[in-house]
């Protein structure tokens, strides 16, 4: 687990993280109707149950779980070949292109209150460590559209695609994208984001269930 101001992240190893993951997921997209109600209000899919799907839990102190997301590392050398992002925007040339390589895509980040700026860097500091640690090409998101400026202006996200309706949810969605080094380049000297990139990699290379797949 890592550390900043008391800000916590961990990747959902056990049931009861997993549990916290999807309740999360339930009461973020409940709040403005985007799913349908549930119930058990749990929310997930069958891109859940990949083992190249990591979902990460953010919170502060021993406080239960306020934030997650989930990162899919697509990396055809090994044998990982699917994120939600195919599903979306298969068909879209730019995506298309970006596929013929390999990628790590953010999905399903909530959070269950409004998020903080620390918060933000925390989660997408995961996905670039991850993004470094099995040295992919790109960086993919697929955020609402109202939050793409966010991406775009904190991270040099660029949109790829219009929107399109995202899978199991009532909202559209941007393709967004950013080569790996761009990003690095980009960030540069922004204190916050380094601190979560390179803290984030430190926790990376302890974590068997990610180690094991290099």
């Amino acid at each position: 687990m890592t550390n900043c101001s008391n800000l916590t992240c961990s990747l959902a190893e056990t049931p009861e993280d997993r549990d916290h993951v999807y309740r999360l997921r339930y009461a973020c997209y409940r709040r403005d109707e985007a799913i349908e109600a549930r119930d058990d209000e749990r929310f997930h899919d069958r891109y859940d149950e990949m083992p190249n799907h990591f979902s990460f839990l953010a919170r502060v102190g021993t406080d239960l779980p306020f934030g997650t997301v989930r990162i899919s590392v697509v990396r055809p050398e090994s044998g990982w070949e699917t994120a939600p992002s195919h599903k979306v925007f298969g068909d879209d040339p730019a995506f298309q292109r970006i596929a013929r390589g390999s990628f790590v895509e953010a999905s399903r980040l909530c959070f269950g209150h409004q998020a903080r700026r620390d918060a933000l860097m925390r989660v997408i500091g995961y996905m670039a460590a991850l993004a470094d640690f099995y040295e992919v090409d790109w960086l993919v998101a697929c955020p609402r559209v109202e939050h793409s400026h966010t991406y775009e202006r904190l991270f040099g996200f660029v949109r790829l695609a219009e929107p399109r309706q995202y899978f199991g949810v009532k909202f559209k969605t941007t393709l967004l994208g950013v080569p790996r080094e761009r990003l690095l380049q980009y960030t540069r000297g922004t204190k916050s984001m380094d601190t979560a990139r390179l803290s984030a990699l430190s926790h990376l290379f302890a974590m068997a269930p990610v180690a094991a797949h290099l």
